[in-house]
């Protein structure tokens, strides 16, 4: 779940009368939060094709309006309401109109919150078609069934995405008609705001004449994340990535661990890859729900199911150290890429190589 600390209004009311003791407790900082939820919704205009049998212009304009809900793993429930208008031959009456709706069920290759830069998907649904057309008396209302795929992209900008999808539309209506749709538009996550209020204690009223100057704490912040100790729940952050407002690593990011290298063509890691493993170590014993999958890859020297494999050794070995430095096992995956995922293409200098010889952290979550 991303928490995104959106804004602090800071409300400190004192009261102090005649009386009053230092165990009274006033209300201290009001802190608004962004709490990510599995719902999103998609604007997808585009291009419909009707059938043939219509009697129409093969072309035409389509939109449709998705609420979905991401209720397990790989899987959505989607509501869609779409609305279409063909162009009627020359001579042959006004445009023809549609508007339906539909429940999807949808299948995604990999799990949206934990998507790489695509996922492609699978959908198929049930629903209801209203064709407008002249003469009213050909008009009416028919069951409907589709099918189709497309793709979305992880979260580009402020948790917007671009998806682009084809869908089949079998429209039951008189004989039954065969309609096709391919929309690109963007999918947008829901989420909602919730206020937390701090209590702190009342200031202890001054003694006799004495002034009682409050000296404030210093402000240490060990990881350098951004949040400091005191407010930290998840201590030891790896250098280069994103927290939430508690301190904790943000889902969904990569980082590329520069300097972890391996010996020549072999698996077994350089004393300078294990002095930086080292330093990364901590953030696992003091993270337990962070999870991260060890991404290796190589050059493109050699091939490729020789590279998968010696990418998929090395991701293990940096998978074994780890844990050997107190990781959880479950805490980490190992994979290899082999040379399918090249910083540099083509590779023109031992340099470029080396840059694409590479192991990286990929947050998968907390």
């Amino acid at each position: 779940m991303r928490i995104r600390l959106s804004s602090i209004a800071a409300a400190v009311l004192a009261m102090v009368s005649t009386g009053a003791s230092a165990q009274d407790v006033v209300t201290g900082v009001r802190v608004q939060e962004w709490l990510s939820s599995n719902d999103y919704i998609a604007i997808l205009p585009g291009y419909a094709i009707p059938s043939k049998n219509r009697g129409l212009q093969r072309n035409g304009f389509t939109t449709s309006f998705i609420f979905g809900n991401q209720f397990y793993g790989h899987f959505s429930i989607e509501g869609q309401f779409q609305g279409s208008v063909f162009e009627a031959k020359q001579n042959l009456g006004p445009d023809f109109f549609q508007w339906g709706g539909s429940a999807d069920l949808v299948y995604s290759l990999f799990d949206r919150r934990q998507a790489p830069l695509i996922t492609p998907f699978v959908l198929a649904g049930v629903g209801s078609v209203y064709d407008d057309v002249l003469p009213k008396s050909d008009s009416g209302a028919g069951f409907l069934a589709e099918a189709g795929a497309g793709i979305v992209t992880r979260s580009l900008f402020d948790g917007i995405k671009i998806r682009a999808e084809g869908r089949y539309n079998h429209d039951f209506l008189h004989d039954g008609y065969n309609d096709y749709r391919a929309t690109i538009g963007i999918e947008i996550p829901l989420g909602r705001v919730i206020d937390r209020v701090v209590e702190v204690p009342a200031p202890a009223p001054p003694a006799m004449e004495q002034v009682i100057k409050e000296v404030p704490r210093p402000w240490i912040d060990s990881d350098g994340d951004g949040v400091d100790d005191e407010h930290d729940l998840c201590p030891n952050t790896p250098h280069g990535l994103k927290v939430d407002a508690h301190g904790c690593v943000i889902p969904g990011q990569q980082i590329e661990l520069n300097g972890v290298t391996f010996e020549f063509n072999k698996d077994r890691l350089t004393t300078n890859a294990q002095t930086i493993l080292d330093t990364l170590a901590p953030a696992f014993p003091g993270q337990p729900s962070l999870k991260v999958e060890i991404a290796g890859h190589t050059d493109s020297i050699g091939g490729a199911e020789y590279n998968l494999r010696l990418s998929q050794k090395r991701a293990e070995a940096v998978r074994a150290y780890l844990i050997g430095r107190g990781a959880k096992p479950e805490q980490l995956q190992a994979k290899g890429y082999g040379k399918t995922e090249p910083l540099i293409s083509p590779e023109k200098t031992a340099e470029d190589r080396e840059r694409n010889r590479r192991v990286e952290f990929r947050v998968l979550g907390q």
